[in-house]
């Protein structure tokens, strides 16, 4: 009987934790977390489509949690924060604060930028240039210009 080899012992049963560890870590930590050098962790990575796939969806988690912060920080929000004070092991008084978090401007940019490209970009006239320079390689395409 073959001997297992360090995939099936030190990736294969974590899959679902290293879906888990891609929202926090980066690739070469997830390795050296399961024990293995990084250069291996990238052969295993070319190797094994549901390596590939964990790292993937771990990925596509993260964006999401990030794509949701970068929203919230742009519109503003806030937050209850509650303070206790004690005095000899007794609570004496307990605080509650409405702290306020104003709306982002660089944030704001981003997210304009990334979701109305067309009244956002830096250069809108860049934008048309482009699409009319796609247009044209288009239509020497279809005609066999090139």
């Amino acid at each position: 009987m073959a001997r297992p080899n360090k995939y099936e012992l030190h990736v294969e049963p974590y899959l679902d934790k290293i879906e888990q560890m891609a929202l926090v870590m980066t690739e070469e930590q997830i390795a050296k977390t399961l024990g293995i050098g990084y250069a291996t962790f990238r052969r295993y990575k070319e190797q094994y489509e549901q390596l590939r796939s964990a790292l993937k969806k771990g990925r596509k988690d993260l964006v999401l949690e990030l794509k949701s912060a970068l929203i919230k920080k742009a519109k503003g929000y806030e937050v209850l924060e509650t303070k206790t004070e004690k005095e000899h092991g007794e609570v004496v008084k307990v605080t509650e604060t409405v702290k306020h978090f104003q709306p982002d401007v660089a944030a704001i940019n981003l997210l304009l930028k990334n979701y109305d490209r067309e009244n956002w970009a830096n250069d809108p006239q860049m934008i048309d240039i482009r699409k009319k320079e796609l247009e044209l390689a288009e239509r020497k395409l279809e005609s066999n210009e090139w």
